[in-house]
């Protein structure tokens, strides 16, 4: 059995007509299991909404819940008029009754958030979670109104994982115990639709993989099924050497390594959550990156090993970041000082983008957050702090080149007379990191991409 996973992004899921594109591509496989993420927007008003409720505000929040149930209603209604079926009243009405379930739900988390004053990670959670229940119920809807066999599957029955709301970790031997029920639905004729994004903790809790964690759900699916390929449909076609949206003359990648696709995901890319391929890579199976608005384009495909020929794969960048720089009050071993600084970067459960080290100071580019400050604090008895906010890096994935002379022609050349908060730069993982002023980011970006595009 060929089994293909499929992910639809909020793009591929905003109005009726682009869920009949999406239906129309599932027709073309024998097994698909189609996992998709909330209507485009309706995750960021979920989490405005719980906001609302705790900051006392809840009319506000109810009228967001409101307004999302008045969305999706719109879309079935056109749906169902543009693709006429003699169950179209069945279906409309099972369509309204999970409507005004999911909706009441959403409401009781809200009143319940604004009661006690505080939108907690396990509130957030379950109300983040609605858009993708809801999703998929549609969707598996919609389609048996144009007579496919698409079947619902909540996917806290599949997806297993702890308790660490907001960027929960999975439990592999839970979600292949699982994954059975499926194969199961696919052996029958049907075709499963499932929400990513969201899954189940140990107590029963509903949890999330982490923001654009759709991407992950496929991947865990994908690898437990042992899939032939895990698709990932977006509203570009494949893997671009920059963002396109930005970079003008940006350029699809053939063909990737996980590793360098993880590192751009990683680095600020848009198109794959970080954790996305490393299921896919235990399998190895081939992640497709295709464009659903131009499915006959081949896109980007990433496999385990990837010929590269060029002097870079693609210029990355992410804005929102922080250089936190800590200089001991006296020359110390390096490893102790070093050892230090990270224990409260792993005590505040920080993730580090690019250091720049000696033995005494230390220079860190991370994502800004309000636990910045807690952490230059506590950092005040090792060291000097210094603290940038407002800094964009940008980074050169595949980078080839560790001569100097290149390095200038390449890069430093084209971006004079910028300043640089920060450089590093790993022969062994090919990855070059420039922290600049999040002013010229973009435009520094662009420089570099042209001079090395």
């Amino acid at each position: 059995m060929d089994l293909h996973v499929l992910k639809f992004g909020g793009t591929s899921m905003n109005d009726h007509k682009t869920w009949k594109q999406v239906l129309e591509i599932i027709k073309n496989y024998e097994y698909p299991i189609v996992v998709v993420s909330a209507t485009a927007k309706t995750t960021r008003q979920l989490i405005e909404a719980g906001k609302l409720a705790a900051d006392n505000k809840l009319d506000e929040a109810l009228e967001l819940g409101d307004a999302i149930k008045l969305r999706h209603l719109e879309i079935i209604q056109n749906f169902l008029e543009e693709n006429p079926h003699p169950k179209k009243t069945l279906i409309k009405e099972s369509c309204e009754k999970k409507l005004d379930e999911k909706i009441g739900l959403l409401h009781k988390f809200l009143t319940y958030t604004h009661k006690v004053g505080e939108l907690t990670p396990a509130m957030k959670d379950a109300i983040a979670s609605i858009g993708e229940q809801i999703s998929s119920y549609l969707l598996a809807q919609c389609g048996l109104a144009t007579d496919q066999l698409t079947q619902f599957v909540d996917a806290k029955k599949i997806i297993k994982t702890d308790n660490n709301y907001g960027n929960a970790f999975p439990n592999f031997g839970l979600i292949n115990q699982r994954i059975g029920s499926l194969e199961t639905l696919l052996d029958g004729g049907f075709t499963p639709v499932i929400g990513g994004f969201y899954g189940e903790a140990p107590d029963g809790t509903t949890t999330t993989l982490g923001f654009e964690g759709s991407d992950y759900s496929a991947s865990l699916i994908g690898g437990a099924l042992h899939s032939k390929s895990i698709e990932i449909w977006t509203d570009v076609s494949g893997v671009f050497t920059s963002d396109p949206r930005f970079i003008k003359d940006a350029k699809p990648i053939p063909e990737l390594s996980y590793f360098d696709a993880t590192e751009m995901a990683y680095f600020g890319s848009k198109v794959l959550h970080p954790s996305t391929l490393k299921p896919a890579q235990e399998r190895n199976i081939p992640v497709l990156v295709k464009n659903m608005f131009a499915p006959e384009e081949s896109g980007t495909r990433i496999i385990r090993e990837s010929a590269q020929t060029q002097k870079a794969l693609a210029v990355s960048f992410k804005e929102d970041m922080a250089l936190l720089t800590v200089s001991a009050y006296e020359t110390v071993m390096g490893y102790n000082f070093l050892t230090r600084v990270f224990k409260a970067l792993e005590d505040h459960r920080l993730a580090v983008d690019a250091v720049n080290t000696t033995e005494a100071s230390v220079t860190i580019a991370l994502s800004d957050s309000e636990k910045l400050d807690e952490i230059a604090k506590s950092l005040i008895e090792i060291g000097n702090v210094d603290l940038e906010r407002e800094k964009g890096l940008i980074s050169i994935i595949g980078y080839r080149s560790s001569d100097a002379t290149e390095l200038s022609n390449d890069i430093f050349d084209a971006i004079q007379p910028v300043s640089l908060g920060m450089i590093s730069y790993t022969k062994q993982k090919r990855i070059l990191n420039l922290a600049v002023d999040q002013t010229i980011m973009v435009e520094t970006a662009q420089k570099i991409h042209s001079s090395l595009f």
